[in-house]
């Protein structure tokens, strides 16, 4: 009996893989996410920031 044990790498590719695909979840903010994890800054500070950025285009008009 072998059971393959992830690593938290493939578990996040996985999570993030499964968030790209979620119709449920709003798009834009999903992708900002995806994004950030993508390019390895995933970060509190850096998730506030880009959350913060799509909340600003979305109170202005500016989103689709």
């Amino acid at each position: 009996m072998s059971t393959e044990i992830k690593s938290g790498k493939e578990i996040l590719d996985e999570f993030f893989e499964e968030v790209k695909d979620d119709d449920k979840l709003e798009k834009n903010t999903a992708g900002a996410i995806i994004d950030l994890y993508n390019s390895g800054k995933l970060t509190d500070r850096n998730l506030t920031n880009a959350l913060s950025d799509l909340r600003d285009k979305k109170d202005y008009g500016k989103t689709e």
